[in-house]
């Protein structure tokens, strides 16, 4: 009987014919095809010195002669991979050339990649459960947010390059299109996968910056969310063309599920301008984190963004503007200065209740119409070395009555605002608080330095989760005229964060704005 051929896979000549099939490249010997790409085909491998199986990538001899710039390209991935040494990034264990045959031998991930997972949950009519997806996103954060402090810019995130090990711990590949930023310009014409692609990096592929990756990742996260990738199209240049020039759509407009804060998140790491994104990718993954109420380290832990009648007290639910990340200890002192309200905190909150049970929609209607609170949008950027206050209003801030405080107020690390010069912050305006020995540069949101003042003792800090005793401590807040209005995370050697919160005074009137001071 003559046996059926076998059914079609993405390996197009059939192994047998292959003329690298049993060869030797440097220390590997290739024995099947894992998988094709673009520009180059992967293998499977063992070094029989080492006794080690590996992947093997194979640069295809018919690019490699119609670009020769993906040779340089090539090396150029293996050269820094090679250099970065993280645990949720590819292992690279050789490069070399061998008769014309340029190849990059790496660590064999046994398992699936994220691509190929996302599709199963699909056919079966499910999504990926969200504390599974944002637990293998964080590793990939990390990996991001470590290549590029080393300049490394990846420039092709998305699901098939996210490897998935049989313990579901991701692995970052592929950084066949990688850009060292600072040294580097492009070479070729190679963009990255349109459906997942940055607009500036769709408009010139040399214009890709670290938050270009971070917009990759958030087409991933809205993809895990939704089941579908923001745009598609018909063909790669009218999904480029959407990415640059197209609205959004909001995800709770494909899933009324999601969570508006986790919609807040997405749009934001999803604009067109990349410094309105997220600063780190490590930054956006623990948004939407927060915006869950999920805590992949310790479990589930209240969001405040999305506070509940059922677990917020009635002073703290109404003073929840002002106490963005407040810890139980803030809450209580809000909550003690409010007593005087509390019978008609009740009564308000019986109705909100009342409202939310009878209408469905009925407080999200109230709270639109209450607004926002007034005051000026104000964003914390620091490292451990560096702290920055950046006000993102349109008016000026008097400082004089902040205090930014570790621990018990009068311990010694508190930074207050009489520091700052002329007591004020300009719009566009910061004022920064750095480590003598390690000045960074400002973020780019800084339109204008108010002051600078710079300390000495790393372990005085306000910020440091180290200090001068044994036990490290976690947060540190921020006042204004004796009430915290925000806690923040402090961060350990090596780390980096972002806090927000609104400044808790109105904006001047127009009427206040023109009358000539005194």
């Amino acid at each position: 009987m003559t046996k059926k051929p076998a059914p079609a896979t993405n390996v197009e000549p059939s192994e047998s014919k292959d003329p690298l099939i049993g060869k030797q490249l440097g220390d590997y010997r290739l024995s099947s095809v894992l998988a094709t790409g673009g520009m180059a085909r992967i293998y499977k491998a063992m070094d029989y010195k080492l006794q080690r199986n590996a992947a093997v990538k194979v640069l295809a001899a018919e690019e490699a002669e119609s670009d020769k710039t993906l040779t340089k390209r090539f090396q150029r991935e293996a050269r820094a991979v090679a250099a970065l040494e993280h645990e949720n990034i590819i292992t690279i264990y050789q490069f070399g050339e061998q008769e014309g045959v340029y190849f990059l031998a790496m660590k064999l991930v046994k398992g699936k990649d994220l691509a190929q997972e996302f599709k199963r949950l699909k056919k079966a009519g499910q999504k990926m459960d969200i504390r599974r997806g944002l637990r293998i996103l964080t590793q990939v954060a990390s990996a991001l947010d470590f290549a590029h402090k080393a300049d490394v810019i990846h420039r092709d995130v998305k699901p098939s390059n996210i490897l998935l090990d049989e313990d579901d711990k991701a692995i970052l590949t592929d950084f066949g299109l990688v850009l060292r930023s600072s040294v580097e310009t492009t070479m070729g014409t190679a963009f990255g996968t349109p459906r997942y692609i940055a607009p500036e990096q769709a408009i010139s592929s040399n214009k890709a910056l670290p938050q270009s990756d971070v917009y990759s990742l958030a087409v991933i996260i809205y993809e895990m969310l939704v089941g579908e990738t923001p745009f598609t199209g018909d063909s790669p240049m009218e999904i480029a063309l959407s990415h640059i020039s197209d609205p959004v759509p909001p995800p709770r407009s494909k899933d009324k599920s999601i969570p508006e804060a986790v919609e807040r998140e997405l749009l934001r790491a999803l604009d067109k301008e990349p410094e309105k994104r997220h600063r780190t990718a490590m930054e956006l993954v623990r948004s939407i984190q927060r915006a869950y109420g999920i805590d992949i380290e310790g479990g589930t832990q209240p969001s405040p963004s999305i506070p509940s009648a059922s677990s917020m007290s009635s002073a703290s639910m109404l003073d929840s503007w002002s106490l963005p990340s407040a810890d139980p200890a803030a809450l209580r002192t809000a909550k003690d200065k409010t007593r005087s309200r509390r019978g008609s905190l009740r009564r308000i909150l019986f109705l909100l209740i009342l409202i939310a049970a009878v209408g469905g929609g009925g407080l999200f209607i109230l709270q639109s119409r209450t607004g926002s609170p007034p005051g000026a949008p104000v964003t914390l950027i620091y490292d451990d070395a560096n702290f920055t206050l950046v006000n993102n209003g349109d008016y000026d801030l008097n400082v004089f009555d902040l205090l930014l405080m570790r621990g018990v107020e009068g311990g010694g690390d508190d930074f207050s605002g009489d520091r700052v010069s002329s007591d004020t912050v300009p719009a566009g305006g910061c004022f920064r608080v750095v480590l003598q020995s390690d000045q960074g540069e400002a973020p780019v949101q800084c339109k204008s330095i108010q002051s600078i003042e710079q300390l000495t003792n790393a372990l005085r800090l306000f910020w440091r989760k180290e200090n001068d005793s044994d036990t490290p401590i976690s947060s540190f807040e921020v006042r204004f005229g004796g009430k915290t209005v925000a806690v923040c995370d402090t961060v350990a050697r090596g780390g980096d964060d972002e806090c927000r919160f609104t400044w808790p005074v109105p904006p001047p009137t127009p009427e206040a704005l023109s009358s000539p001071t005194s």
